[in-house]
C-alpha cells in the first residue's frame, strides 16, 4: 500500500549519494550566503569540490587536520557564519570528538557536520576508514541532532532542514549509489519518521540506507505469506516516538537495520524508545561488536550478516519470540 505519496518502489536507477551532497551544498550557497564549507583534503572524494567550484571565495581548505577544521568551524559559526566542515565520518568522530564536543555542541553552535564514507561501503577501506560509531558517539552528545537519509531525495531534504535549524546536526553520507525511494518533492521533519509499507505481521524499522533493504526484505517475506510494515526514521535524534510504538503496536514484533554497529546505535534507540512505550520482541541487523575489515560491498554485507535476506530471517526470529510469549 501506498503511504505518504512514497512508492516503496526501489526499481529506479540509482543515484550516488555523494553526488546528491554535493549538488545540495551547492543549491543551499546560493539559499545562504552566510554558509561557508570547509574541508580537509577530502573534498574530491566527498564531492564537497562542487561547493568549492561554485564559491571558491567561501571554501576553506584547511589539510589534513580534522581538529582545526572543527575548531574554525566553531569560531567562524561565533561570528555569524554557518559552517559545513566537511570530512569522513570516522575523522569526525574519533579524531575530532572533543572538538565538536565542547567547541560546538557545548555551546549548541550552528555548525552543520556531514558524515562521508559511513558504514560498510568505504572502497576496500579496512577498519581505519570504515567508521560504524558514529550514529552511537553523535546522539549521545547534547544538543547534537542526528540523520541517515535513505536516498538522494532524502539527503537533500535533510540538508536543507539542517541549515533551517539553529544548533549543530550532524547527518551521515554513504559512498554508495541508492535507488529512488523518495520523490524530488520529499519534505524532511526532524522527530517525524515515514510509514513505506502497512504491515500485520512484523515493524521493519530502517534508516539510511538500510531502508532499501528492509523493502526488499518485506518483499521476500511477502513471498513467504509474511506482512511486514517498513518504517523509515531518516531523523535518528530527535526520533519519532509515537511512530515506533504505534507500529510495534500494530504487528507486535520488530527488526531495525543499521549502517553502523548496534552498540548504542540506531538499534539501541528504537529500543530504548520500545522499551519504554511497548515492549516487544526486537532483533537488531547491522554491525556487532567488531572492527570491519576490508572487502567488496556486496561481500561485506553478506559477511555482517546485512543482506534484505538476513533481515528477513530476523523478522521470522521476531516472529516466533511474539508467537512464544502468548503461550
Amino acid at each position: 500500500m501506498v503511504v505518504n505519496n512514497v512508492s516503496g518502489d526501489v526499481s529506479g536507477a540509482a543515484v550516488e549519494m555523494r553526488d546528491a551532497f554535493g549538488a545540495t551544498l551547492v543549491e543551499l550557497g546560493r539559499q545562504y550566503p552566510q554558509m561557508i564549507t570547509l574541508d580537509a583534503d577530502l573534498h574530491t572524494s566527498s564531492k564537497a569540490t562542487m561547493f568549492k567550484r561554485a564559491y571558491p571565495d567561501r571554501f576553506v581548505q584547511v589539510g589534513i587536520a580534522e581538529q582545526n577544521l572543527f575548531g574554525i568551524s566553531a569560531g567562524l559559526a561565533l561570528s555569524g557564519f554557518m559552517p559545513f566542515p566537511s570530512t569522513f565520518a570516522v575523522f569526525a568522530t574519533r579524531r575530532a570528538l572533543d572538538q565538536i564536543a565542547i567547541s560546538i555542541c557545548f555551546p549548541n553552535l550552528n555548525v552543520k557536520i556531514p558524515g562521508s564514507y559511513v558504514g560498510l561501503p568505504t572502497s576496500r577501506a579496512g577498519a581505519s576508514h570504515n567508521c560504524i560509531e558514529d550514529i552511537a558517539v553523535m546522539r549521545a552528545l547534547p544538543n547534537m541532532r542526528v540523520a541517515d537519509p535513505a536516498d538522494g531525495a532524502d539527503l537533500r531534504a535533510i540538508m536543507r532542514a539542517a541549515a533551517a535549524v539553529q544548533g549543530p546536526v550532524y547527518f551521515r553520507i554513504a559512498r554508495m549509489a541508492m535507488p529512488p525511494i523518495f520523490g524530488a518533492d520529499h519534505t524532511f521533519e526532524w522527530g517525524k519518521g515515514v510509514l513505506l509499507r502497512e504491515g500485520r505481521d512484523v515493524t521493519l524499522f530502517g534508516t539510511g540506507i538500510m531502508t532499501t533493504f528492509c523493502l526488499k526484505a518485506a518483499d521476500l517475506l511477502a513471498s513467504d505469506g509474511v506482512s511486514a510494515e517498513v518504517v523509515h526514521l531518516g531523523s535518528i535524534k530527535p526520533i519519532d516516538r509515537e511512530l515506533i510504538a504505534a507500529s510495534a503496536a500494530r504487528t507486535g514484533c520488530a527488526v531495525t537495520a543499521e549502517n553502523a554497529t548496534i552498540n548504542g546505535g540506531f538499534g539501541a534507540a528504537v529500543l530504548e524508545v520500545l522499551g519504554e512505550e511497548c515492549p516487544v520482541p526486537l532483533q537488531r541487523i547491522g554491525v556487532r561488536d567488531r572492527w570491519v575489515d576490508s572487502g567488496g560491498i556486496k561481500e561485506l554485507f553478506t559477511h555482517h550478516g546485512m543482506q534484505p535476506e538476513d533481515i528477513a530471517v530476523a523478522a521470522k526470529i521476531a516472529m516466533q519470540d511474539k508467537r512464544r510469549r502468548k503461550q
